[in-house]
């Protein structure tokens, strides 16, 4: 029996989205405070290729979503989202299915620090941002997803796809406080040998297991070899890349990553099982 590495000792990605609330899934007003506007960031910066699909009633979720795949080269209509991510129940998506489509695609969804600073350095890298507003009350909320595709400083504005909205200039802090009453919750979407602008390994490992999840083990290989040029002994990239290839059926790539894993922590049984099994599938009678 080969284990996993959510059966192992990290999280799925799945369970650090909270509690599932109306039409969206963010968790309760943060009212997480930012000291400083634009710290990172003096010049504007707009992404004016990036794909617009007006929203329709309630589908904010297919109109971002498609947005942000279309930007990433990734061409898909919002009407062609609604069957995966949107809920008439709900009449809306739901933060899990908008995760889910992108990682159906074979493509990675980073969800950033909440900081201002992580959205636009990712503007700057030329990626556009995918967010969560509240624009109700705490109380009585009303869930909007947008696509954040440009910053102004110097106007202290941010531009938006919203809603019929192709662009948007919102005051920075009208955004703000509608970013806080939904946790400031925002992605991107990378290709799998790709990195973020800031990586962070907690949140890339997050990302790159999803793509496990989904059974796209090949994108997960590629996911966790290019975490593994940043960070070449972290033990959840050695399990992960072990896993990832076991499943695309490269044993002698499985064996290399959890031999190193071993290595790196030699008192782990799932470690030890799992290089076992390689072994014996290799037909090598031990280690070496």
């Amino acid at each position: 029996m080969i284990y996993s590495r959510s059966d192992h000792s990290l999280t799925g990605p799945l369970l650090l989205l909270s509690a599932l609330i109306s039409s969206g899934c963010a968790s309760p007003d943060a009212r997480l405070a930012e000291t400083k506007v634009f710290s990172g960031q003096d010049a504007p910066v707009e992404l004016a290729g990036v794909p617009f699909f007006p929203q329709e009633e309630f589908q904010c979720g297919p109109a971002a979503l498609a947005t942000v795949l279309g930007a990433a080269g990734y061409p898909v209509t919002s009407e062609a989202l609604v069957p995966e991510v949107y809920t008439p129940a709900l009449q809306g998506s739901l933060q899990p299915e908008l995760l889910g489509a992108v990682r159906r695609r074979g493509l990675l969804p980073y969800v950033l620090p909440p900081t201002l600073d992580a959205l636009t350095a990712e503007l700057v890298a030329g990626r556009p941002v995918l967010v969560m507003q509240n624009l109700g009350l705490a109380a009585r909320p009303a869930w909007h997803y947008a696509v954040v595709i440009g910053a102004d400083p110097g106007a202290e504005q941010l531009l938006l796809r919203s809603g019929t909205d192709p662009r948007l200039a919102e005051r920075t802090g009208r955004f703000m406080r509608t970013w806080n009453r939904a946790d400031r919750w925002a992605v991107v979407i990378l290709h799998p040998g790709e990195m973020p602008a800031n990586p962070d390994l907690g949140r890339y490992r997050e990302a790159a297991l999803g793509l496990e999840v989904a059974r796209r083990y090949r994108e997960a290989a590629q996911a966790w070899t290019t975490a593994l040029a940043i960070w070449p002994d972290d033990p959840v990239a050695l399990f992960g890349l072990g896993n990832a290839l076991y499943a695309e059926g490269d044993l002698a790539g499985a064996k290399s990553a959890w031999e190193r894993y071993v290595s790196e922590q030699p008192d782990d049984p799932a470690g030890l099982n799992n290089l076992a099994v390689v072994l014996g599938e290799s037909g090598c009678p031990g280690r070496g």
